[in-house]
């Protein structure tokens, strides 16, 4: 592993990185998210459904012994947090309908209405959402989660490949623009709503919802799991 790199003519240095070795989540890097509904299908995060072996972190998604569908979350918020900067994971997404893994990040102020997404924005790196249709997305929220909530996106249609093992998705934030990569090769570039300009923290997710189809349980459990997480700070000496 490199501790710097050059991407699109800018110098970068290591930040963070995980590799997940040893059998528990690094408490020095990631905390569990909490327990919570998630969505429309009556899904929770649990803690139960986090867990690190094999040189990986795999995130399961099942359904209870009470009916309630559950599935893992991780996330630095409180422990580390940057502006700007390229962030890259290695996930083996699942393949099961109904819930979706996730590489994402919370930027500042995302509950803050002010039309520009600069004071706050969800980063979605990439979602498997699509599964049904066997594609994914990239995409920013900003605006909140109400009546003034805004989005837009990038489908990557037609990519079946992508739930077939390992791949590695990319996000580069400037100044300038957000740019966003699947195994080292740009799929999406915007400048909208505005960058922003605030702190934001990493999350490893999964959950069910409807925008993931229905949820099959005969195909339960099914896990996301993730190889390494990296990020790196531009080197401005």
């Amino acid at each position: 592993m490199n501790d710097a790199m050059t991407l699109g003519g800018r110098r970068y240095r290591l930040s963070f990185h995980d590799e997940f070795e040893g059998d528990a989540l690094d408490p020095a890097k990631w905390r569990l998210c909490p327990e919570q509904r998630r969505q429309d299908a009556g899904g929770y995060w649990a803690d139960s459904e986090t867990s690190v072996h094999d040189g990986n972190l795999w995130l399961r998604a099942r359904i209870r012994e009470d009916g309630v569908p559950v599935s893992g979350a991780v996330r630095t918020r409180g422990i580390w947090e940057q502006a700007y900067g390229y962030y890259e994971c290695r996930m083996m997404f699942p393949r099961t309908t109904g819930f979706w893994g996730a590489f994402w990040m919370m930027c500042g102020d995302v509950f803050k209405v002010d039309g520009s997404g600069v004071s706050g924005v969800e980063i979605d790196v990439i979602e498997s959402g699509e599964c049904a249709r066997r594609g994914v997305n990239h995409a920013l929220h900003w605006d909140g989660y109400g009546p003034a909530h805004k989005t837009v996106s990038r489908v990557l249609p037609n990519r079946p490949d992508l739930y077939e093992g390992w791949h590695v998705y990319g996000f580069q934030w400037t100044t300038e623009a957000y740019v966003f990569f699947v195994d080292g090769a740009e799929t999406w570039r915007t400048s909208e709503p505005g960058i922003c300009d605030r702190p934001g923290y990493m999350k490893l997710t999964t959950e069910f919802g409807s925008w993931a189809a229905p949820i099959v349980p005969e195909e339960l459990p099914d896990f996301c799991r993730v190889d390494w997480v990296r990020a790196w700070r531009e080197d401005r000496r």
